[in-house]
């Protein structure tokens, strides 16, 4: 706005100073009135914009500069005897910037400071009404005062035009952001800072009913007790806050179900934005993995469970306990490091031909263990397939069944 008003006042000023200078010496003034001249129009422009540039508040330090124009153009009217033509393109140009920059009380402000500024003007020496300009000063304030208008015109139409763009991309944006918010599985809501809806995404209507969604309606009153303190004192540091926080947040949803929420709370201006995931099914599934995962160790069987191709992924505790192999001398490997060499390797593809036809093979064999020695052990293999059928990992038990040793060793050699 200043930049722009100083482009404005120093070309409009350039014209006064040549449009007054010829009325000045048309009329013979004196040094006093050039030496103002000169002040007025080729300086002040330079003052003032080096004022409100450098002012704490630029805005209305320009703002006030305007009224200054109005009331040291009203001091030329009255001090030159109001001359009607530089008199109208003095006052409709302050008018002309009140309106644009104060609306309607500006323009009534604007006026009553050329007033006040005609009225001193009039009483720096002896009046003289002289209204009348010569053809080419009238012809100057006539084209300078339609210019101007124009150059206030244009102006306008750009800053317009920059709204629009504006407004536009706005648009653009807020229909984004209801695309996302409309359709994405997370629950996105926006929350005042006493805890009450202001905007709730789609999703959010899987778990609660509409009553409970409503604008203004209680955004705290479905959450456990605790959960919800813990989200209001959130909500009340979020004034101060300058980083995004996570909760887990237990929300009961209309079938009375607890619903586990991974909660991100954002301040976003005098609101506070709510993005949850729903992750109680993770959860269920984590518990359920680690009820599984307690349960393999607790078995007194061996488990070796390899990918398709071989690999191990895991094994029990007492596969270790039989075999005397460490998780870490097994995992990543491939399950034929483990084999014992008592079968042939016919042996072994037969068994997983027989797996892939009947996607199961048991029976006895022997086995020998990290430190060699040698034991009968029960063993099944089962093949893991996914829903289109590929074998996806072999899951194998075993356990010892009959007593190993030397002898057993010496048999197997013969």
């Amino acid at each position: 706005m200043v930049k722009t008003h100083y482009a404005v006042r120093t070309g409009a000023f350039l014209a006064c100073l040549v449009t007054i200078g010829i009325h000045l010496w048309e009329h013979a003034y004196g040094v006093a009135a050039w030496l103002l001249l000169f002040l007025q129009f080729a300086i002040y422009p330079h003052l003032v914009y080096l004022r409100a540039k450098h002012s704490a508040h630029p805005v209305q330090a320009e703002l006030d500069n305007l009224l200054l124009d109005s009331v040291l153009l009203g001091v030329w009217c009255g001090m030159l005897g109001f001359p009607l033509w530089i008199t109208y393109a003095m006052t409709s140009a302050t008018l002309l910037n009140a309106v644009v920059n104060r609306a309607g009380s500006g323009a009534l402000v604007s006026l009553a400071c050329t007033a006040a500024g005609a009225i001193l003007g009039m009483s720096m020496g002896e009046f003289h009404y002289l209204p009348y300009t010569s053809p080419l000063v009238t012809a100057l304030c006539f084209f300078g005062s339609l210019a101007y208008a124009g150059a206030v015109g244009r102006i306008l139409y750009r800053l317009n035009r920059r709204l629009a763009r504006a407004r536009d991309e706005v648009r653009e944006s807020e229909a984004r952001y209801r695309l996302i918010a409309e359709n994405a599985a997370d629950l996105i809501a926006l929350v005042d800072l006493q805890g009450r809806w202001q905007y709730t995404s789609p999703s959010y209507e899987r778990l609660l009913d509409p009553r409970d969604l409503e604008a203004g309606a209680d955004a705290l009153r479905r959450l456990h007790p605790d959960d919800a303190e813990m989200l209001r004192a959130a909500l009340v540091r979020a004034e101060t806050a300058a980083k995004p926080r996570e909760l887990a947040l237990r929300l009961v949803d209309r079938e009375g179900r607890i619903r586990q929420l991974r909660t991100r709370v954002h301040p976003v201006g005098d609101k506070v934005e709510l993005v949850s995931q729903d992750v109680t099914e993770l959860r269920d599934s984590e518990e359920k993995l680690l009820l599984a995962a307690h349960a393999l160790e607790g078995m007194t069987e061996a488990i070796m469970i390899t990918a398709a191709d071989g690999t191990i992924q895991t094994v029990n505790r007492a596969f270790c306990g039989i075999t005397g192999y460490s998780r870490e001398d097994v995992l990543g490997h491939s399950e034929t490091t483990v084999r014992s060499g008592l079968q042939p390797p016919e042996f072994y593809d037969d068994l997983y031909a027989k797996v892939a036809r009947e996607g199961y093979w048991s029976g006895t064999t022997w086995a020998r263990r990290k430190n060699g020695s040698v034991y009968r052990e029960w063993r099944s293999v089962r093949a893991v397939r996914d829903s289109s059928g590929r074998v996806t990992h072999y899951v194998m038990v075993f356990y010892e069944v009959g007593a190993s040793g030397p002898a057993v060793e010496n048999s197997l050699r013969a």
